[in-house]
């Protein structure tokens, strides 16, 4: 049976999704690659999340706590602190050294980011001989290079497209939340930042800048999903 990996840039997924005030259900991912690779006869041999913190941040404390309760591998860091201000939440080398070490014991990787950072990874991965599933974030946030490199590729969004016997989502794995957005930690007054709260001009801000909000746990019950998604 072929074993599989998934590794989960949890920063990049987090952020991505936050610009729509989109909470990401951990849980109903993992739920969907599960039943996805018993359908298509293979083995999960671990779920890796990479998640960076800072110190007090206890909404990113409930999401480790959850995430580790939903059966991923949880790996984190301290975000440090830039001279300009803001934190730098980057894990792409802790990414990198956890998938070299154990890609001799897979025989596919699930890879669920949309930085184009990780092409030579993929690529390298692909010369070892390992296929490569891709699960990006939504349309027009995923490096086009990296869907390249990918044998397979699937957008998170499109996971919302699965539909149940009753015609529903099967897979929540996004949940709507009008407040995802909260003051963040970086440069410019505090009604500036107010001023883009829930818009696209989110988006325009660096990756790795750490924006704290309402992070989904997985918990709770799920909200009506929107119904103007246009990806």
């Amino acid at each position: 049976m072929l074993k599989v990996g998934i590794f989960a840039d949890v920063e990049n997924i987090v952020a991505t999704f936050q610009n729509l005030n989109w909470e990401v259900r951990f849980d109903e991912i993992l739920r969907y690659l599960r039943d996805t690779l018993e359908s298509e006869g293979k083995m999960l041999w671990k779920a890796v999340a990479f998640v960076p913190m800072k110190k007090g941040d206890r909404r990113r404390e409930g999401l480790i706590g959850a995430l580790s309760f939903q059966g991923w591998r949880v790996i984190t860091k301290m975000a440090h602190r830039q001279p300009s201000g803001t934190l730098k939440a980057n894990m792409d080398m802790e990414m990198a050294i956890e998938l070299l070490q154990t890609s001799d014991h897979l025989d596919e990787v699930v890879l669920i980011t949309g930085d184009g950072d990780f092409v030579p990874l993929v690529d390298l991965l692909s010369k070892k001989g390992k296929r490569i599933w891709v699960i990006g974030t939504r349309k027009g946030s995923v490096a086009i290079e990296l869907i390249r490199v990918s044998d397979r590729y699937t957008n998170i969004t499109d996971i919302l497209d699965i539909k149940d016997e009753t015609g529903e989502p099967k897979y929540r794995v996004l949940k709507f939340h009008p407040r995802t957005y909260r003051d963040y930690d970086v440069e410019g007054s505090e009604e500036e930042s107010k001023t883009h709260v829930g818009t696209h001009e989110r988006a325009n801000y660096e990756e790795d800048e750490y924006v704290p909000g309402e992070y989904g746990s997985g918990y709770g019950e799920y909200e009506e999903y929107p119904e103007d998604r246009k990806d």
